[in-house]
This record gives C-alpha cells, sequence and structure tokens, in this order.
C-alpha cells in the first residue's frame, strides 16, 4: 500500500512539473525575447516621456523581475522538498512574484482608469496630466507592492522553494487584503473597458472608423486578458486559503488538490509577461509613427483621440483625424503641438 502510495505521489509530482514547463518555458523565451524588444525600442527609438511610455516602461520592468525568477522555478519544482541554496535568496524569488503580480494588476488598472477618463472627461484629463504625475504614480505603486512583499519575505519558511509556502504566508487578514483590492481593481477595469467599447461602437458607427472598431476589439481584448490570468488565481487562492485557516472544513487530500490548483493558476496568471508585449508594441508603434508626422502648431485638437492613444496599450485611436471630435465637444483648442503629456 505504501508502494502504490508512493509511485502515485511520483506521478503526481511528475505530472505537475510537466504542466510546469509546458507553461513555464513558452513563457519565459517569449516574455525576455517580447519584453526586451519592447524596452529597447523605447529606449533607443521613442525617448519620449509620456504618460503611454512611463507605464509601459514600468510594466516591462515589472514582467522582468517575474521572468528572472522563473528558471530558478523550474529548478525549485526539480530539487523538491530540500532546497540547497540560500533560504534567503528563496525568499526573495517568492517575493518577485508576488511584487510582479500586483504591480502589473494596479498598473493595468490605472492604464485602463485613464483612458476611460480621457474619453469622458478630457478636458480634466488634459488639465491633470503630466509624465511626472505618472512616474510618481508608478513609484509610489512600486514602494507600497514592495512593502506588502515584505510578508512573504519574512513569513517563509518552507524547506521548499515555491512549492509549498509557509502556513503563515497564507493568513487570512493578507489574503482577504488581496482580494479585496483585485476585486475593485477588477470592478474598474471592467466598468471603464465597457464604457469606452460603448464609446468606440457609436463612433465607429456614426464614422464608420476603421480605427475606432479595432481599438474597441484591443481594449475588449485586454480586459478579457486580465480577467483570464488573474481571476482563475484570485479564487484558487482565496479557496485554499479558506481551507487552510480552517474556515472550510475540507479533508487533507482536498486541501492538496486546492494548493495545485493554486499552482496551476499561477502558471496561467505569468503568461500575462507575454501578452502585454503584444499590447506594447500597438503602443510603441503609434508613439513611433507619431514622431515622424508632423502636427500642426495651431488649431490642433484636444484629443480624447490625442490622450487616449497616449495611454492606450492597445493600437491608437486615430491621432491624425477628427474621429473622435464629438466627444470633444467639437470645441478646437490652441495647442502648440501633439504632445502635452
Amino acid at each position: 500500500m505504501t508502494y502504490m502510495n508512493s509511485t502515485s505521489e511520483k506521478g503526481e509530482e511528475w505530472s505537475h512539473q510537466l504542466v510546469m514547463l509546458v507553461f513555464t518555458l513558452p513563457t519565459l523565451c517569449c516574455g525576455l525575447v517580447l519584453n526586451g524588444v519592447a524596452l529597447s525600442t523605447i529606449c533607443c527609438k521613442i525617448k519620449q516621456q509620456t504618460k503611454s511610455v512611463i507605464y509601459m516602461t514600468n510594466l516591462i520592468l515589472s514582467d522582468f523581475l517575474l521572468l528572472l525568477s522563473l528558471p530558478f522555478k523550474i529548478y525549485a519544482f526539480h530539487v523538491g522538498d530540500q532546497w540547497p541554496l540560500k533560504r534567503w535568496f528563496c525568499q526573495l524569488l517568492e517575493s518577485l512574484c508576488f511584487v510582479n503580480t500586483y504591480v502589473s494588476v494596479l498598473l493595468i488598472t490605472m492604464i485602463c482608469v485613464d483612458r476611460y477618463v480621457a474619453i469622458k472627461h478630457p478636458f480634466l484629463s488634459r488639465a491633470t496630466s503630466s509624465w511626472k504625475k505618472t512616474a510618481l504614480i508608478c513609484s509610489a505603486v512600486w514602494i507600497v507592492v514592495g512593502l506588502a512583499s515584505l510578508h512573504f519575505y519574512f513569513s517563509s519558511h518552507s524547506q521548499s522553494c515555491f512549492y509549498r509556502l509557509s502556513p503563515e504566508v497564507s493568513r487570512m487578514e493578507f489574503i482577504a487584503t488581496l482580494e479585496i483590492l483585485f476585486l475593485i481593481c477588477m470592478f474598474l477595469m471592467m466598468f471603464c473597458s465597457l464604457r469606452i467599447i460603448s464609446n468606440l461602437k457609436v463612433r465607429a458607427s456614426e464614422t464608420h472608423d476603421e480605427w475606432a472598431g479595432k481599438s474597441g476589439k484591443i481594449i475588449l481584448s485586454n480586459l478579457l486578458t486580465f480577467l483570464l490570468c488573474f481571476t482563475p488565481y484570485h479564487t484558487s487562492l482565496l479557496l485554499y486559503s479558506l481551507a487552510v485557516n480552517e474556515f472550510l472544513q475540507v479533508r487533507f487530500e482536498t486541501c492538496e488538490y486546492l494548493r495545485e490548483v493554486v499552482h496551476y493558476c499561477i502558471y496561467l496568471a505569468n503568461v500575462n509577461c507575454c501578452l502585454d508585449a503584444v499590447y506594447y508594441f500597438y503602443g510603441i508603434k503609434e508613439l513611433y509613427q507619431s514622431r515622424s508626422q508632423e502636427m500642426p502648431n495651431s488649431s490642433t485638437q484636444l484629443g480624447t483621440c490625442e490622450t487616449t492613444a497616449d495611454l492606450s496599450l492597445g493600437p491608437p485611436l486615430n491621432t491624425q483625424s477628427d474621429v473622435f471630435e464629438p466627444s470633444c465637444s467639437g470645441i478646437l483648442l490652441h495647442t502648440s503641438g501633439s504632445n502635452q503629456t
């Protein structure tokens, strides 16, 4: 009987490692290439300090933190329960994964909210937007998430790395805070994205502009990506934490099953590193093209379109046309150029 249980456990560990490799290796390879190209393009070709550049750069750096930890995660699952390297190094790696998840969640949400404000309240967006304020916001996100990651760092005392976290890490007070934060971000993403898509559909039907339709599809894809990558992880994490903290009365086997599900959902969440890069290139393409096009120095339209294109990680909302003139109330303002943020 013991032999059969041992064989079953080894089979489960092998299948888990196989699933991990299927998700992790493509994520690592594609993520490094795509994010590396995006970052080098921003640094070498764009060379602009705009809101979208600040947001994209911070998201890329966040993704790199996760990608750099993935090889060690593969190694940790290979060696099993006895982590041979320094314990503090494992705690640091686990913290980096936590930092990436919530820096990404918060930044993606703020980008979506900025985009919504730019469409619904263009004058307010214009008055309050600047790359310096965006940089301060991003810095605050890093600081807050970094401080929260200290809980991971000091609470993780397991002999294994990544695979079996200490019960202290899953304290209900900490997990509940994460779940509430995610729910707030998720509802903001859904509300802002759906309102933007509705606005774009109206513009597309009135003006027959193809960019409006394409931009709506990209924003919808961005929302679905966010939900697909992060919702299963937070759902499984909540259920597992409830079981570990005995709020749910379940058998040990069920608790172990929930732990496995959490790991699988983490692998799915990591795919966001690659999917983010797809959206970067739409934004980078528009930023790069806008530099090569001459904009008039007088009577340029305020741009919900202009501001939104700068904030969007998707394709431009056509900064060179007056497609969104109704959103701007048809008012023309005298500006000194196309890039005031």
